[in-house]
């Protein structure tokens, strides 16, 4: 029994030499945390009891720093958002014509001419895997 929890330690402290359990404060870091918490999901099933309790505080760590892009998502604007995410996806302008039907209606809205209509909202959220609120603009 004393070998299996010296195992267990010896695995735990592999993984907390790899990415310590401190708070995730950017995208690297996060991304990194995703890249150990995915490898260790790769193997769930023959994960010791040392490795399950660390993938469970760091997948809490990653949920709480993704949890504040929630709330930035909600204050942008839809057009900063869409902006942002064609940014962070390197997508460009022809890249979005199926969600908005051609290029000018794309151009349109990116400039600020246009409005999302229902259906573009629709397929926008698909898209991007949002809730269809966050493109609602708030300011009509």
């Amino acid at each position: 029994m004393a070998t299996i929890v010296n195992d267990d330690n010896k695995a735990y402290e592999r993984l907390i030499k790899r990415f310590p359990l401190r708070p995730i404060r950017d995208d690297k870091q996060n991304d990194r945390a995703a890249e150990i918490c995915d490898m260790l999901v790769d193997r769930i099933d023959s994960l010791n009891q040392a490795e399950r309790d660390y993938l469970e505080v760091l997948t809490d760590l990653i949920a709480k720093y993704e949890s504040r892009w929630d709330t930035e998502v909600a204050e942008m604007s839809p057009r900063k958002l869409i902006q942002y995410l064609m940014d962070q996806n390197g997508l460009a302008q022809k890249d979005l014509v199926p969600e908005f039907g051609s290029p000018s209606r794309v151009s349109e809205f990116l400039k600020g001419e246009r409005r999302l209509s229902l259906e573009q909202t629709k397929r926008l959220a698909e898209r991007f895997r949002l809730n269809i609120a966050v493109l609602i603009d708030r300011n009509l």
